[in-house]
């Protein structure tokens, strides 16, 4: 009866230590699977890529399989997808396109890792079992370095996004406020030009009329007469500056004077 007892209570244990070996091996082959995904996608050339690529498939299809058996669905999927994306890179006829599916491999590596790691500690229940073997180890915490080390570098960009976002903000803002500055002192200064502008014209017809009636008094047959055009338009304001405007009535002013003076010169010739 001792014996059989024995025996059943050892038996017992039987489950546990396959589930054991069965994780172990997965954890191997997870291991070996990233470090030939990581060569695949380093190599310089194609040849080298789909090398390595090759090596890498066959250590996925097994932890395809060794997940499958241990029940952690999670790693056999992620598995799956890894050796699809290396049997895409052997597929390629590019050195670029072999290596762009290697890498995509080569980063579900450490997912994988994690996720048989999981399923060991939460799936086994059994207290003096090993997470992997020493090589698996290695390759866990060398994938877990670098997960970390990829997302401080994330957050280091995101960080620096940040700065230029709120540079170009402000920098935004600052163009907004001059532009509004700027159309504020133009609507202002074409106000200005528009007042002048009635102004000037209206100077302007009553000089080229008071200069006409002197022509009439001074000798009845003549009649002045001026080449100045000066009525404009307001879209005629948009293109000038007020110092523009007033240089445009300035000039007219000075072309209706000299018409007078050679009129009136002519005059004074005629009576000597």
């Amino acid at each position: 009866m001792k014996k059989i007892a024995l025996i059943l209570f050892l038996l017992c244990f039987i489950p546990r230590t396959n589930a054991q070996n069965i994780y172990d091996d997965a954890l191997t082959a997870a291991s070996y699977a990233y470090s030939h995904s990581k060569k695949a996608h380093g190599a310089n050339n194609v040849f080298h890529t789909q090398e390595y690529a090759d090596k890498a498939i066959e250590a996925f299809q097994k932890v395809e399989d060794l997940a499958d058996k241990c029940g952690c669905k999670e790693a056999n999927e992620t598995a799956y997808k890894a050796r699809v994306d290396m049997e895409s890179s052997l597929e390629q006829d590019t050195y670029e396109r072999s290596r762009y599916f290697a890498k995509r491999a080569k980063e579900l590596g450490p997912k994988l890792l994690e996720q048989l790691t999981f399923c060991q500690a939460n799936g086994a229940n059994y207290s003096d079992a090993d997470v992997a073997s020493t090589e698996g180890e290695n390759e866990l915490a060398e994938a877990t370095q670098e997960v970390a080390s990829k997302q401080k570098e994330l957050e280091e960009k995101r960080r620096q996004l940040e700065i230029e976002q709120q540079k170009l903000e402000q920098q935004i803002a600052e163009q907004n406020k001059m532009k509004a500055e700027f159309e504020a002192k133009r609507a202002a200064e074409l106000k200005a030009q528009s007042l002048m502008k009635s102004k000037a014209e209206m100077a302007l017809q009553k000089l080229e009329s008071a200069l006409q009636e002197l022509s009439v008094v001074l000798n009845e047959e003549s009649k002045f007469v001026s080449q100045a055009d000066y009525v404009r338009s307001e879209n005629d304001l948009k293109n000038e500056s007020l110092d523009d405007t007033k240089t445009f009535y300035v000039n007219r002013a000075k072309e209706l004077t000299q018409t007078a003076m050679q009129q009136f010169a002519g005059y004074n010739m005629v009576e000597n």
